[in-house]
């Protein structure tokens, strides 16, 4: 059972037993009485259903109830009885403002102190010590009640936390992955590169000069044949030091190739700037057109042009998500954000890229910041760029 449905119930039921009271102690009962009753029932209804959150309008209900109270019980003598002052004291129970609170229950004992002093001096005193042990005891279930709240708070708080540490590690996860793997690119192409600059460079200038000196020993035959095969033998060499480096040269590196300039994008970026951009590239990735690489580089540009001058942010996180049927690109900034999107030149130039992929886009300024979700079709945009 709810907090509210059981108040309602022992509200009901504090009024009931006054009614109950009142005719079961009193034979024959005016027109006043019954309209002393049926105000203070409105009043108390509409308190409860509609001044819950006001502490002023709540606070007059009160008073007029405890006036009403006071002309119903000397108008038909009903003295000692504390059902009347129950749906007050519960009303007031439930008010934030603590020190509100201690002073109305107060007020409320002491009205009924005096109210009851009429009967005897016992019976008011009965009559408050009842309300001030009903008051703590519905003090103490508010509290109990306020303290559960504030600990479901705190869970819920503790969850979104965890939920949001495991999402970081698994971006740092996939972001350092993807470093690594761009790092691991990135080497092979450079030895290979530099083995075939260097030993095959090496290896073809002693095949010409093996060659030349072949003709000039066409005279002596046996220094004719030992050059021969020393040509042969270096031609060899050479076709497999060629074959060592198209093995080496990694496949992945021209699909990368792209997506290594906007990585010199950000870098370039962040040496300007002092922003820390954080570029995270997943793994199943596919070849760009030239349209597709055009549109994906230049919204990475303006998106971090805008957060620079615009977002004033100081942190720029770049996720680039290879799925089997589009790519998903979201840019997200830590800066002031804004109320209102106005599309200038820049935003617009993004939607008419994307628009021209057969893509969406969507703008967030709901959170902290501002960010960007950009999306188009893995087979649009034109001819797919050939590998060499």
């Amino acid at each position: 059972m709810s907090k509210r449905t059981l108040l309602i119930y022992i509200r009901y039921l504090s009024l009931f037993m006054v009614i109950l009271n009142i005719f079961s102690n009193n034979n024959e009962i005016s027109f006043l009485p019954i309209i002393l009753i049926m105000s203070m029932i409105i009043n108390n209804q509409v308190r409860f259903f509609n001044f819950k959150n006001n502490s002023i309008l709540s606070c007059i209900s009160i008073a007029i109830e405890i006036i009403i109270v006071s002309f119903l019980q000397s108008s038909i003598n009903s003295v000692g009885d504390i059902f009347y002052f129950i749906p007050s004291v519960l009303d007031v129970c439930f008010f934030k403002n603590s020190l509100l609170k201690y002073i109305l229950l107060s007020i409320i004992a002491l009205c009924s102190f005096v109210i009851n002093l009429s009967a005897s001096f016992g019976s008011a005193t009965g009559s408050c010590v009842i309300l001030i042990i009903i008051s703590v005891l519905c003090i103490y279930i508010y509290n109990e009640s306020l303290n559960k709240v504030n600990i479901q708070n705190l869970y819920d708080k503790l969850r979104i936390s965890e939920d949001n540490l495991k999402k970081s590690n698994s971006d740092l996860e996939i972001y350092a992955s993807s470093v690594q793997e761009l790092a691991i690119l990135k080497e092979r192409n450079r030895i290979s590169r530099e083995i075939h600059d260097s030993v095959g460079h090496a290896l073809s200038t002693t095949i010409i000069q093996l060659g030349a000196l072949e003709k000039l020993l066409t005279n002596n035959k046996d220094l004719f044949e030992l050059v021969k095969e020393l040509r042969l033998f270096v031609n060899k060499s050479l076709q497999d030091v060629r074959r060592a480096v198209t093995d080496l040269k990694p496949i992945e590196y021209e699909i990368y190739q792209n997506l290594f300039k906007i990585e010199e994008l950000t870098n370039n970026f962040t040496k300007l700037t002092n922003i820390d951009v954080k570029l995270t590239i997943s793994k199943n990735t596919w070849d760009l057109s030239s349209v597709q690489y055009t549109s994906l580089y230049r919204i990475v540009q303006e998106s971090l042009s805008n957060s620079s001058k615009h977002g004033k942010s100081s942190k720029i996180n770049i996720f680039i998500t290879f799925n089997t049927r589009d790519l998903v690109v979201t840019i997200s900034d830590n800066g002031i954000g804004c109320k209102n999107i106005v599309k200038g030149n820049g935003i617009n130039s993004i939607c008419e890229r994307i628009n021209e992929l057969n893509g969406t886009v969507e703008f967030d300024n709901s959170s902290n910041g501002f960010s960007i979700r950009a999306s188009f079709p893995k087979h649009t945009g034109g001819d797919f760029i050939e590998k060499n």
